[in-house]
């Protein structure tokens, strides 16, 4: 198979799916970090967010969507893999890729994760552990001064551990 035989629009340059690639990277650091201000900074003002929790519309309502998904993001961190990337129809950068929550600790030890981040925090059992896969379908603009932003996020296809997620 090459590349011509995949059902995608036209192959962004190398440079492009770097960029795009370590973006989708980096906002999933601003989640694993909790930097609400920082993370709704990096999508449009009229970004749509799709999720199986709910849909939002525009910065001010993603940021009551993270608000209500916080408490999930404890102790959890974020594994993006198999990234593909390519142009939209409309020109925008689409990155679909696979996201892999692990749970690294219980959402009560979760502090201790910042405050003593070179310590090692050990279990008897079950973490770390594999708690949710998503498929994940990232539409970025880049805009005049070189920046990019999500202009859509589609999270679909989750499979939930329910007995680790919180």
């Amino acid at each position: 198979m090459n590349e011509n035989d995949l059902p995608e629009h036209a192959m962004p340059d190398a440079q492009t799916i770097v960029e795009a690639v370590n973006f989708v990277n980096r906002v999933n650091f601003l989640f694993d970090r909790w930097e609400v201000d920082k993370l709704v900074s990096v999508f449009t003002g009229d970004v749509i967010v799709d999720h199986p929790l709910g849909r939002s519309v525009g910065r001010p309502a993603l940021a009551e969507f993270l608000k209500a998904y916080e408490p999930i993001t404890h102790g959890v961190r974020r594994h993006n893999c198999n990234h593909v990337v390519a142009y939209g129809d409309d020109g925008d950068v689409v990155v679909s890729y696979y996201i892999l929550l692990i749970r690294i600790a219980p959402s009560a030890d979760a502090p201790r994760l910042k405050a003593e981040p070179m310590r090692i925090m050990e279990y008897d059992a079950h973490f770390p552990k594999l708690i949710s896969y998503a498929m994940v379908t990232d539409t970025l603009t880049k805009l005049e001064d070189g920046q990019w932003r999500v202009r859509h996020k589609r999270v679909e296809n989750v499979a939930e551990d329910t007995v680790h997620h919180f």
